[in-house]
């Protein structure tokens, strides 16, 4: 069944709907991961790397 221009508009503008959202949600989700990442060197620590720093700044 051929659709029309009208409705092959339509579909174009939803679809173009849903990319936003998915891509809003995917931009959501990879903040979600570096901020636990971040989250994790401050909770850990890198002993060595402060130590280098500090040798740095002698």
């Amino acid at each position: 069944m051929a659709k029309s221009t009208d409705d092959l508009v339509r579909e174009i503008n939803e679809l173009r709907t849903e990319m936003k959202q998915m891509r809003e949600l995917l931009n959501m989700l990879f903040t979600i991961v570096v901020d636990q990442e971040e989250g994790d060197e401050e909770e850990y620590g890198f002993p060595m790397l402060s130590q280098d720093i500090s040798r740095l700044n002698n």
